[in-house]
This record gives C-alpha cells, structure tokens and sequence, in this order.
C-alpha cells in the first residue's frame, strides 16, 4: 500500500502538471485568441424591428464596463450574475452593452472567446435581445472590435453589426415602431480605442468615415420615416458631455447632473460627431460608459440628453424612452438600479 506521504506527493505533482501542461487551466485562462475571425465571418446581421407597449414606452437595461477577464475569477461570476438577476427582474425591450465588456487582457489570466461565449450564451438562455457597442479595451489583445463583433454576432439574441470599410467593429441601427409606424431609432457607434496619434490625450476618437456614417444613418431615416426622435449609444464621450457638466440642467432632483468631465476624458476631435446631433435636430439622448462614475449622471443640454452610465459591479441603468412624448425633456425616463 502505499504510504500516505507519496500519494500526497503524487497529488502535489498532479495539480502542479494541471496548472502548467497544455490543456491545464493555465492554458484555458491564457487563450480565446479570436484574431481574424472577422475575416471568415461577416457581422451584418440584419436587426429585428421592435416594438413599444401599448403606452408608447420602450425600456432599456444598459450595462458597461464589466471588464471580464476569465469568465471564472469571483468578480466575473458576480458580474454574471447581476446580469442575470436585473433581466429576469426587470425584463426590458433590450439590453445595451455600452462597451469595456472585456478587459484589455494584460494584467494575468485572460480568454476572451471563454468569455464572449459565455456571454452569448447567458443572454440567448434567457431569450434576451441585446446590443453590443465595442469600448477602448474590448479589441485590446486577442482579436481587435471587429472580431468581438463578428464572434458575438453568432448568437441569435445579440445584436450587433459592422458596416464594411468603416473605420471601428460596429455601426448600426435598431428601429423601434409604435402601431406599426416607426417612431424611434437606436443608432450604434463604435468611439474606437487607443489608437488616436495625438499626445494631447491617450483615447481614441471617431474617424471622419464613421462621422460620415452616422450622418447619412440618421439623413436616411429622417427621409424615410420623416418626424422620428433618436438615441445614440457610444463608449467615451463627446465634448458636448463635458459642456453639459457646466451649463446642462439636471435630469431631476435625486438623480445625479452630469460634472466637469475629467481633464483625460477630453476628447476634442470627436466634435465633428456633436455637430452631426446638433444638426439632426432629433437626438434627444447620448448614452455612454468609459467613464466609471460612482453613479449613475445626466443631464439636459441644448435638446438633449447626456447620460454616463456607472459600471454595471456598481449598480445598473434602466432607461424608458416614452415615444408619444412631444418634446426630448419628457421623452426618457432614468432609473438607478442598486446592486
């Protein structure tokens, strides 16, 4: 028989060849590189039409800045499951992810296809239509946006696309009907990451091509559909956040107004993009993350709103949009969720 000590040694040798041989854990959390897949699957997905309740109202449940790394650390699983429980909760229209799902995956254990499966898979569980906007970190390591949204692409409740020759992983829109009329649209933008040649600020900013873009989408369905409002959902912000920090008036008492923007936040060549919204005259809402408040913060500026949503580990966004409504002011209704 053998003796107590070299069956320990022997279980000491085994878990120490798990954590290091290929096919061990090590190898697990070390890997999900998706880089190309972009090339082989192509996101354009068409979008489903959706449709407002009886009242004209349609609600989204944003999340951001989640910053999965494994999928299997503590703050992963907790995430997960604060996810799960605010959508059988609460039980929107849809969810926006409003980008920084992934961790720019330096710091240790990482697997991004680990992740994005698991996911995918959480929200197809569920039945749950979701929207995906890329942040500065998502394409980081392991495959860049474009093939975060190719890859996510492929589960049915996820909706997310790429126009081709675009700058950035993902541009496009969701139209929201009421009575059959299309009466509001969604419009998706990828605010790019680090890759910005300027030493002024480390962020990325949106490219003239995606400027362009945007422009026409809204041009479009303002011909096509003639007196809608919209929404815009991005990942880092404008320079128009930070003049509604200074001069913009608070959504409502209790619900925190918009501050100074931090001075590394500024990002000035995404102006071109404010002038497009200004210039629509139907935005009534700018929605982001990137930012890490510790609450959740809008304010009214000029027509529209400009929300930061907090991180999803510190409490959630429920956002109403009221299409009947007649003016931007009372269009949206925000709600804190606490974790």
């Amino acid at each position: 028989m053998k003796s107590f000590f070299s069956i320990f040694l022997a279980t000491l040798v085994a878990i120490f060849n798990f954590f290091t041989t290929e096919g061990s854990l090590k190898q697990l959390i070390n890997k999900g590189d998706i880089t190309g897949y972009s090339e082989t699957v192509i996101a354009d997905k068409e979008m489903p039409v959706f449709s407002t309740d009886e009242n004209g109202d349609f609600s989204i449940l944003q999340f951001t800045d989640t910053h999965f790394t494994t999928g299997l650390s503590y703050g992963d699983i907790s995430l997960f499951r604060t996810m799960e429980n605010q959508i059988k909760e609460y039980k929107p229209d849809l969810v926006v992810v409003l980008g920084d799902m992934l961790d720019d995956g330096e710091a240790g254990a990482f697997n991004k296809e680990y992740v994005l499966d698991k996911v995918g898979n959480l929200f197809d569980s569920l039945e749950q239509y979701w929207a995906y906007i890329p942040g500065n970190n998502d394409g980081m390591a392991h495959g860049p946006s474009a093939d975060v949204t190719a890859y996510l692409s492929q589960f049915d409740y996820c909706l997310c696309a790429d126009v081709k020759d675009v700058s950035g992983g993902a541009q496009y829109s969701i139209d929201i009907e009421n009575n059959g009329t299309v009466v509001h649209s969604l419009v998706f933008l990828d605010t790019m990451d680090y890759d910005n040649g300027d030493d002024e600020h480390i962020y990325g900013y949106v490219h003239a091509d995606q400027v362009e873009w945007c422009k026409n989408e809204i041009n479009s369905k303002l011909d096509k559909y003639g007196d809608i409002s919209m929404s815009i959902f991005i990942h880092e912000n404008t320079p128009a956040f930070a003049e509604a920090g200074l001069y913009g008036e608070a959504y409502k008492e209790g619900y925190s107004a918009l501050d100074e923007m931090d001075e590394k936040y500024n990002i000035p060549k995404n102006k071109p993009l404010d002038d497009v919204f200004t210039a629509a005259g139907c935005v009534g809402l700018v929605s982001m993350g990137h930012a890490h408040p510790s609450e959740n913060k809008c304010s009214f500026y000029n027509g529209t709103f400009y929300h930061v949503a907090a991180q999803t580990k510190v409490m959630g966004s429920l956002l109403t949009i009221h299409t009947a409504a007649d003016t931007a002011r009372a269009m949206y209704d925000f709600e804190s969720i606490e974790k």
